[in-house]
């Protein structure tokens, strides 16, 4: 794979934590670790390292240190070492290969020294036998950094598993783990079991206040990944059909349905599995519940990274539904879609052909799309071979807004005017806020209606005639009461 290019800030910026790392005993003690800033240097896409790494950096002291980096980066200086060191970094060099042991060589520390110096002021405050700023044998202060490990005594959650697919390249490390950029095509498979806290509000994303994503949560309190587990697609299949096989139990053919959740731009993958679970908690869905992960960079500047990536990920997806539609046996499967996601899905539904003995697709939910209005003109040609296609659009929506400024064209997900054609029902939601499924974006208390709309859609799959809640316009389209 070709290495994405650097720039010199993001080279003095990898730099420097690898020189405060080379002086840190305690891997508790450093900024991120030096296997994570290689993988990151490696697999970012061009110009978004400064990003991803803070996205991935937690802790009062780390986050402000890194923090100082980037606003003293012109002090930052390079010496004469320092094409060696990225050159070890890009992976051009044999020992490359062995990361980990290579890091802790001597010769390795003597080229860092002489590949960056940072100013005096910008490493960390000093205590007496505590740190020493060249010695290697020496230990940084201990900041604490909050993380909720064990689990509470009384389990006051409810925990639902979720049957995931993702083209997200997967990381090193012992645990299961998912970040933002490309596998190499592949689809991972897989199922986590994510708990929903009983004091849970409908549509809204219980997690810790102002604490990086990486913190795992109370689960009492906050939505949780406990588990997460790679299988092999036959296992993925069997699994999944064991599942279905127990809660079909008493006949309920609602049992035996599938709904799909497709995140958008800016959302990394545990936080695609929180927001699957809760609407499976919210919709009290009874059957499988499935997740699509595509490989969003997870970072608010990462969204050309993410347009790119969403429309290589549409051939993914499209593998992945084949999978759940021809192997799973399921008796219908649902579709919520949002913002940059719909993109992936439109590219798999323009073509796509319902073979006989195959699972129909019945609810298409296409939540704030960030499509172009024309280009979605065209796709909904093909939108009356479904049961129902309905788009939820909103005139407050800033995420919304930003795209139609940056593309100069209108979006499907807008509400001036709400888009009218056949074969579709759409929904103005515009009183219930800014973004129904807005990852760490604000809530409001009308939000449970768009909920209260989408639970008769997917659990009864009533027209909008059939729906209270919403009446129809002379224009055409519906609008959210």
């Amino acid at each position: 794979m070709e290495q994405p290019k650097r720039t010199l800030h993001e080279l003095k910026i990898a730099l420097a934590i690898l020189r405060m790392n080379a002086v840190a005993r305690s891997s508790r003690h450093r900024l991120i670790s030096s296997s994570a800033l290689f993988f990151c240097w490696r697999n970012s896409p061009p110009d978004t390292l400064i990003e991803v790494l803070q996205a991935r950096i937690t802790g009062r002291y780390a986050q402000d240190t890194f923090e100082d980096f980037i606003k003293r980066v012109e002090d930052i200086t390079l010496g004469h070492r320092a094409l060696d060191i990225e050159a070890f970094l890009s992976a051009r060099k044999p020992s490359a290969a062995k990361i980990p042991s290579a890091i802790r060589n001597a010769e390795y520390k003597r080229a860092l020294e002489d590949a960056v110096d940072i100013p005096e002021e910008l490493y960390p405050p000093m205590q007496d036998g505590m740190l020493s700023r060249t010695s290697p044998d020496s230990e940084l202060l201990d900041y604490p950094v909050i993380s909720y490990s064990r689990e509470p005594a009384q389990q006051i959650y409810t925990t639902y598993p979720i049957y995931y697919g993702t083209d997200r390249l997967l990381e090193p490390g012992r645990t299961v783990k998912f970040g933002g950029f490309r596998s190499e095509g592949t689809i991972a498979y897989g199922v986590a079991e994510v708990s929903i806290p009983h004091i849970h509000r409908e549509g809204k994303l219980e997690r810790p206040w102002l604490w990086p994503t990486q913190t795992k949560g109370n689960p009492n309190k906050h939505i949780v990944v406990h588990s997460n587990a790679l299988l092999a697609l036959d296992a993925w299949f069997t699994s999944a059909k064991e599942y279905l096989s127990h809660q079909g139990i008493g006949q309920d053919p609602s049992k035996k349905e599938g709904l799909l959740f497709i995140h958008g731009y800016n959302v990394g993958f545990d936080a695609a599995l929180w927001r699957a679970a809760q609407l499976c908690h919210d919709l009290k869905f009874p059957g499988l519940m499935m997740c699509f992960s595509w490989a969003s960079l997870g970072t608010p500047g990462g969204y050309p990274a993410d347009e790119a990536t969403v429309d290589w990920s549409a051939a993914n997806l499209r593998q992945y539904l084949t999978h759940v539609t021809e192997q799973l046996g399921l008796s219908a499967l649902h579709i919520v879609a949002h913002s940059m996601g719909n993109r992936a899905l439109l590219s798999v539904l323009e073509n796509w052909k319902l073979k006989p003995g195959t699972t129909p697709i019945h609810q298409i939910i296409l939540a704030a799309p960030d499509v172009d209005t024309s280009r979605f003109k065209q796709i909904g040609q093909v939108f009356h071979t479904f049961e129902q296609v309905t788009l939820y659009a909103s005139r407050h929506d800033r995420a919304i807004a930003v795209s139609r400024f940056v593309h100069s064209y209108p979006r499907a997900g807008d509400a001036n005017p709400p888009l009218v054609m056949s074969s579709l029902s759409t929904v103005d939601v515009s009183v219930a806020g800014k973004d129904m499924f807005g990852l760490g974006h604000s809530y409001i208390a009308d939000v449970s209606k768009v909920f209260r709309d989408l639970f008769y859609v997917v659990r009864h799959r009533h027209k909008p005639d059939q729906r209270a809640g919403i009446t129809k316009r002379d224009e055409g389209y519906w609008e959210l009461t």
